[in-house]
């Protein structure tokens, strides 16, 4: 079994797993649990996760999107579930072939495994022969305390992966920010365009987002646009996509990010006839600043509208006006 980690010594730790896509308010609940045990047996927290996506192996056919790139979830984390250090396993059809016993284990070979936190639906391995019973028995035989927690104790009763990838498609930014704690958010490094933006008096940054990461549904979004300033820019050369932790203190958060309001579109431009997808920003009150290559972190808001046809570029420009006022007013109500 291949894996990274950020361990550099064998001192004992405290471990959950799973593939914990997005770190929502379930996951950082049962991450909580995973401090207090480790904190209780002087051991380390570590979070255990799989590259790629469990699902990207099991059914090769799902077109799985994410909610948060690798380097993302261990930002939030971080951030959100207070774990810094982890285990990324490598997940090949070898891996998944695994049973429950032979991933125990071989983790166990190369970690002293101290505790164990988990959800009381939680399995794994072969068949999925690994549930909590099983770990129960393990941990008897090798000296691991395994705790499993009731899911309506850590909000998976109502909080899924799944039921926030579903928001965010359908483009409901405000209600997946509920589910996960923080806002819905899209990294990437500032492109060139067609300068049609610029054409129509309203410019724009486009973004490229990272490949199978999950874009919101085509429309028009009040969003938090955070640059990354350029003397900054070399913290994120060679591994961009990181979370803006905006509760950091706002003279850390001025020396290194350049924060505006933005009014976002995600889509083809129908209006155009364009076929090409972008995720474009126009940045409000800003003029002749030079964006390009530069770091960008869309904060989704709320969803103005969904992307339509215009019946021409006057009709296109009142509405985008429109959708500016609209965006000022809300990230005011907001606290933007």
């Amino acid at each position: 079994m291949h894996y990274s980690t950020t361990l550099t010594g064998s001192e004992p730790i405290v471990i959950t797993i799973g593939n914990f896509d997005g770190i929502h308010k379930g996951h950082q609940g049962l991450m909580h649990e995973v401090c207090k045990l480790a904190e209780r047996l002087h051991s380390r927290p570590v979070f255990i996760t799989f590259q790629p996506h469990t699902l990207k192996i099991v059914r090769p056919d799902s077109n799985l999107r994410y909610l948060t790139t690798l380097e993302e979830k261990l930002e939030l984390a971080r951030i959100y579930g207070g774990i810094g250090d982890s285990i990324v396993i490598e997940f090949t059809p070898q891996t998944m072939a695994m049973s429950a016993g032979d991933f125990m284990d071989d983790l166990r070979s190369h970690f002293d495994l101290r505790g164990m936190v988990i959800g009381e639906d939680f399995s794994f391995g072969h068949n999925r022969k690994g549930d909590v019973a099983f770990l129960q028995d393990y941990g008897k035989t090798y000296g691991i305390e395994v705790y499993a927690i009731p899911l309506e104790e850590i909000q998976y009763q109502r909080i899924s992966s799944t039921r926030i990838r579903r928001l965010v498609d359908e483009g409901n930014v405000s209600e997946a920010k509920e589910l996960l704690g923080y806002t819905v958010m899209l990294n990437g490094v500032v492109v060139r365009g067609e300068r049609r933006g610029h054409l129509l008096g309203f410019p724009t940054a486009n973004l490229v987002p990272p490949v199978d990461k999950l874009i919101p549904a085509d429309g028009v979004y009040a969003a938090r646009v955070f640059v990354k300033k350029p003397q900054a820019q070399s913290d994120v050369t060679h591994s961009p996509c990181v979370y803006i932790d905006t509760r950091m203190d706002n003279a850390e958060m001025q020396t290194q990010w350049d924060a505006y309001k933005g009014a976002v579109n995600i889509g083809v431009r129908p209006t155009f006839d364009g076929q090409t997808h972008l995720v474009e920003a126009h940045l409000l009150d800003v003029e002749g600043i030079d964006l390009y290559d530069r770091y960008m972190s869309i904060h989704f808001i709320a969803r103005l509208r969904g992307e339509q046809r215009f019946a021409g570029i006057e009709a296109l420009k009142i509405q985008i006006a429109e959708d500016v006022r609209r965006t000022r007013l809300l990230l005011q109500k907001d606290g933007a």
